[in-house]
């Protein structure tokens, strides 16, 4: 079961990252609809100089990525995706500041108030 700020990878490509890398996404939806099968999600991408300065993007340690390099999270690139599509355990999960940095860009990417 998928909790919000959960990171989880991919079983089968879904078409983000390169050919031979394992696809990683956190959970943005709300944990009241963890009885979906269903879950909305965003790409991470490995951090680096293509994504200095950027505002669409939260940047995240490699521990909350369950990586072993920096990520950011793209949530204007948001996805549903069906729950299966998911190994069944996460490999990271986001800190409290850095949910609270991907709640403020997807806010301001779907003008929310």
């Amino acid at each position: 079961m998928a909790r919000r700020g959960d990171v989880l990878v991919a079983r089968r490509k879904l078409g983000f990252a390169a050919e031979g890398r394992a696809e990683h996404f956190v959970v943005v939806q709300s944990d009241h609809l963890r009885d979906l099968d269903t879950v909305m999600v965003a790409p991470l991408d490995v951090d680096g100089p293509l994504y200095d300065g950027d505002p669409l993007v939260a940047h995240i340690s490699a521990k909350e990525a369950g990586t072993k390099q920096p990520h950011v999270v793209l949530a204007y690139m948001l996805s549903a995706t069906l729950l299966d599509r998911f190994e069944t355990s996460s490999v990271g999960r986001l800190s409290p500041a850095s949910l609270a940095s991907v709640d403020a860009l997807l806010r301001r990417t779907l003008d929310l108030r």
